[in-house]
């Protein structure tokens, strides 16, 4: 798992690095990190609010709750946290960062396997 998310790391690096030498604009460009890590970020943690909200009110015995309320109050905070790392200034912070977010989708896997 490491090496497939540092090498798309180094990917995505050099490709940012072509897009900004030859003054390419793309949404991403033109948005910015820090804009871009924001939205992206609240997506994911509105994704986690639902899936709280789905196994608060789901009929009994639908979902395992402990893993359904905690596991995604867990994956949430977990987000926040790291987000609140993030220097959308520093390459080695957003490569942190972004490794960080495919982290919580390899949990959010696991986390299925229990719910």
């Amino acid at each position: 798992m490491g090496q497939c998310v540092s090498d798309h790391l180094i990917i995505s690096h050099q490709f940012f690095v072509l897009i900004k030498a030859f003054q390419i604009e793309t949404f991403a460009t033109r948005i910015g990190v820090k804009r871009i890590a924001q939205g992206a970020s609240l997506c994911l943690l509105l994704n986690y609010v639902h899936a709280v909200a789905t196994g608060v009110l789901a009929a009994p015995g639908t979902f395992n709750l402990i893993p359904m309320i905690g596991g995604h109050l867990a994956l949430a905070a977990m987000l926040i946290f790291r987000f609140r790392q993030l220097d959308p200034d520093s390459m080695p912070s957003v490569k942190k960062y972004y490794k960080h977010i495919w982290d919580l989708f390899y949990l959010e896997y696991g986390l299925y396997t229990l719910i």
